[in-house]
């Protein structure tokens, strides 16, 4: 047998051997996928919380997201005040924390909510996380929904690799220094005190109250 015709026989073998065996390239996959540049845009069918949501794709398929970067306080069970910088691990803390995890799940309703946003992956992230959520940046209106909540003081910066890290730990810095949002539960110098008020919108607002101390 001539060489060109036995290396045409091995192809043949070997293109059998493959589907008989299974070996292939495999066309199914629960994690949505998009060409290269593209971002998928979804409707947001529940918000567990502040940066866990369900979705729902075009074609039908729902999955669970988890937003890249951030952190909010938990409202299904209790948050860990040592993960939030300054804030004490007492019972003032972990109440604190509840509160404001109740803040930014209320943040994400209003913002998300059956709402159309679109989903931002990040190769050094890595395309899912814990409990197979997949891990994205929301884009709601044009804007970043992760940074919202770390400007906002719903959430602090999550411990982890991803490309937005340096901005996003600024943003958590300045939320923190301002004592924004959960900020506020953290400890502060003997002779200062908090005070809430309910502004005239419906919102509350943090007073810094100074007490002589002798």
């Amino acid at each position: 047998m001539r060489r060109r015709d036995a290396a045409l026989v091995l192809c043949s073998v070997l293109a059998v051997s493959a589907g008989c065996f299974g070996i292939g390239v495999d066309t199914t996959s629960s994690t949505p996928t998009s060409a290269p540049g593209s971002d998928p845009t979804v409707r947001v069918t529940d918000v567990v919380d502040g940066d866990t949501l369900d979705v729902r794709f075009p074609d039908g398929r729902e999955d669970t997201v988890r937003l890249l970067g951030v952190d909010t306080p938990e409202v299904h069970a209790e948050s860990d005040p040592a993960e939030f910088e300054g804030v004490p691990d007492t019972e003032a803390g972990r109440s604190c924390l509840r509160r404001h995890g109740k803040r930014a799940s209320a943040f994400a309703v209003d913002r998300l909510a059956d709402r159309r946003v679109t989903l931002q992956f990040d190769a050094t992230a890595g395309r899912r996380g814990g409990y197979d959520r997949l891990l994205v940046y929301v884009v709601v209106d044009g804007s970043s929904f992760n940074a919202a909540l770390l400007e906002r003081g719903h959430a602090r910066l999550y411990d982890s690799p991803f490309r937005e890290r340096n901005r996003y730990a600024s943003l958590e810095r300045e939320a923190r220094d301002a004592k924004r949002g959960l900020w506020d539960c953290a400890a502060r110098p003997k002779g200062m005190g908090v005070m809430e008020r309910v502004t005239p919108g419906g919102s509350t607002a943090s007073i810094h109250l100074n007490f002589a101390v002798s």
